[in-house]
């Protein structure tokens, strides 16, 4: 089911328009400090909403005008020109300025702005664009998100009226008691919630992860969620992790391709399990790199950049023999940039097509894989590993207060329990 099936009706308050314009045009310019101007009742320069357009740099305005779309009710031309005289005095000046409405947006006055926006850029002014309910709708279906947040009730209440859905889900901590897995989907648990729980919260204290007990709690998830699966077939598995990458990089693989597994992400604003959304999403730019080192080594280091840059003199502390260097990045590394399935999917691709050109080049080569990458990401990463073709594939844990950086990893190859699962810095680098 999705929101995207149905008329959403507008907020029914002036406060709740305001603060949907707020994340609404946030989530568009990507500009996640985007904020309301003052408080009601201050002059506000016509302008309620304002941030920067990630895309061209330029500061945006947006007023709103809180009309009732059930009684009909627009913006008239006259109330147009006023708001734009009045975002004159906006300091520093706008880029562009958009007048919004719960209402719907007049053909006379979209044909006010057209004019007003034509008059404006001769002059080198802002532009100007007025939009009602249903243009503000068709933005929102870029932001699904956004849906998720503001309309969340009404998404309940219509999965009670949907297929039956049944939540098997895999919920993995390994840093402090969260307490964030009571009820993490429900609409996807409408009809019955079923948990495989990895809490090693219990390992962590002062900032430092009991590794070996907390790698020994996961040997049993294939186990488990196959069982759930034999009691529950039609339901659908999915992932919550709060968890170190490594270790969410072995549940991607003791999990493998065998089951489709459903990814969330924890808002840390909200506290909200927000799932991947469908499609492909926003354009990543995603490449894998070639960054030399003799063809053939012993040793091989892909790097995944994600939500942040890999540095090679933190690698390099770790892995101090010449090695094969591959990178998998995105354009722009930054918390938050993959919300979609056809993002970590195109992230994931990449990153096998890194390990099988290892691979073949030298199948007994050990790779070493330094991610920065968010918790859905990593899943399907240890996804991408073969148990059977793949040699030896370490995933490393970064932590500024450890020497070196990358001071423990997991081979998601090596079985479980085995002497060479668990790679813990000591005296001597890993090679």
């Amino acid at each position: 089911m999705a929101l995207s099936s149905y008329h959403l009706p507008a907020p029914a308050d002036w406060q709740a328009f305001e603060r949907f314009t707020r994340d609404l045009f946030s989530a568009e310019w990507i500009d996640p400090r985007a904020e309301l101007n003052g408080r009601s009742g201050q002059p506000q320069a016509g302008v309620d909403v304002f941030g920067t357009n990630a895309r061209t740099g330029g500061l945006e305005g947006v007023q709103c005008k809180g009309k009732d779309a059930r009684y009909g009710h627009g913006v008239t031309v006259e109330e147009l020109k006023a708001e734009v005289a009045k975002a004159y005095t906006f300091k520093p000046p706008l880029t562009h300025y958009c007048l919004v409405t719960s209402g719907v947006a007049d053909v006379k006055v979209q044909e006010a702005a057209r004019l007003i926006d034509e008059t404006h850029r001769k002059a080198g002014k802002f532009g100007v664009k007025v939009y009602g309910w249903e243009q503000l709708l068709a933005i929102l279906q870029r932001h699904p998100k956004i849906a998720r947040i503001h309309f969340r009730d009404l998404h309940v209440a219509l999965s009670e009226i949907h297929a039956q859905a049944e939540l098997i889900a895999v919920c993995h901590q390994t840093f402090q008691h969260t307490g964030l897995f009571d009820r993490v989907d429900p609409v996807a648990a409408s009809d019955g919630y079923h948990q495989v729980l990895m809490d090693a919260s219990t390992f962590y204290d002062n900032g430092v992860l009991d590794v070996r007990s907390a790698l020994a709690m996961q040997r049993a998830l294939h186990r488990d969620v196959s069982g759930q699966l034999r009691v529950h077939p039609k339901a659908t598995v999915a992932y919550f992790g709060i968890a170190h990458i490594p270790l969410v990089m072995h549940a991607g693989s003791a999990i493998s391709t065998r089951h489709p597994v459903a990814l969330y992400e924890l808002d840390a604003t909200s506290g909200q399990w927000t799932p991947l959304a469908d499609g492909d999403g926003p354009e990543l730019g995603v490449e894998l790199v070639d960054l030399g080192g003799p063809s053939g080594a012993a040793d091989a280091v892909i790097q995944v950049e994600v939500s942040f840059k890999v540095s090679k003199t933190d690698i390099d502390q770790t892995i101090t023999k010449p090695y094969r260097h591959f990178a998998v990045r995105i354009c722009e590394p930054k918390r938050g940039a993959v919300t979609h399935y056809g993002q970590a999917r195109a992230v994931a691709n990449a990153f096998r097509e890194a390990v099988d050109r290892v691979h073949s080049e030298n199948p007994g080569a050990t790779q070493h894989v330094f991610a920065a990458t968010p918790v859905s990401v990593s899943f399907r990463l240890g996804q991408m590993v073969s148990q059977t073709i793949h040699r030896s594939v370490l995933a490393y844990n970064y932590s500024q207060k450890s020497t070196p950086p990358y001071h423990w990893a997991v081979d998601l190859v090596a079985a479980d329990g085995a002497p060479g699962q668990l790679w813990i810095s000591g005296v001597k680098p890993r090679v």
